[in-house]
């Protein structure tokens, strides 16, 4: 029977495989052309480490006909709600490949606000199966094992499915989706730009700025600056998003559990 706790689990599969794809870079957020599903494609989907599912659109999964074989309860910023998906799905990225893929269906409505032509979102059901370094400034996803790049090295943890880093500001997420760093459970400073509204695939809600916060990594300070505030904690054990784009690149070793930061 699959509840809530399905959306959660990953179970890691890894492949030895080396290739690469060029990546589209877009308000921070790695793109990607070529990627097909059952067959079908080529398909444009965002990259996003910080997820522990993959989406697909709604109207693209009906197209290509797959079927709706689960369903479960997603948690929102506005409570619960019912999401269809399906499971035993295969996903080509050029020569990489990974059978038996779960997708969400989804309308992508936060997504196509900064890119309409996106058709999906691979996270970590894909992106655990492999040893891969995720380069923003090169504008390239590279997949196989790395000897030796330079830069922090730090343990894989997974938090609820999603790739965790203990910082000097606690355990956040590593998050490629993510444009800016964000901190729960802080309250935001009074004029510091007043409120926005912060929308994500899981719903909207009002966030405000922090000022003068340092990120430091392994004894390293990567940045300092000001920070999305959101007050509340959705998620137990969770502090906040580490956006991809403090960095040059990352590179994640599944298959040994380190991540490295250029």
């Amino acid at each position: 029977m699959r509840n809530t706790a399905v959306i959660w689990a990953l179970i890691l599969a890894l492949t030895p495989l080396v290739n690469a794809a060029n990546l589209r870079v877009q308000e921070d957020r790695p793109i990607v052309d070529g990627v097909f599903v059952n067959g079908h494609g080529p398909y444009r989907f965002l990259m996003d480490t910080g997820t522990n599912v993959n989406l697909i659109d709604v109207n693209l999964a009906r197209k290509i006909g797959m079927n709706a074989t689960f369903e479960v309860d997603l948690a929102l910023a506005s409570g619960k709600t019912p999401a269809a998906g399906s499971d035993g799905n295969e996903v080509v990225l050029d020569t990489a490949k990974a059978d038996r893929q779960e997708f969400l269906y989804s309308g992508l409505e936060a997504i196509h606000n900064f890119s309409p032509d996106i058709q999906g979102i691979l996270g970590q059901w894909f992106l655990s199966q492999f040893d891969y370094t995720l380069d923003l400034r090169g504008k390239r996803l590279e997949f196989g094992k790395q000897q030796g790049p330079n830069g922090t090295r730090v343990p894989l943890r997974m938090i609820n499915g999603r790739l965790a880093v203990a910082t000097s500001l606690g355990d956040l997420i590593l998050d490629s989706g993510a444009s800016r760093l964000v901190l729960f459970g802080a309250e935001p400073d009074i004029g510091l730009g007043g409120n926005r509204e912060w929308r994500t695939e899981a719903g909207s809600q009002e966030v405000g700025m922090v000022s003068g916060k340092s990120l430091g990594i392994e004894g390293r300070t990567i940045w300092r600056g000001n920070a999305v505030a959101i007050p509340n904690r959705s998620e137990a054990g969770v502090d906040g998003l580490l956006p991809l784009s403090l960095f040059k690149a990352i590179y994640v070793c599944n298959s040994d559990g380190y991540i490295i930061f250029e």
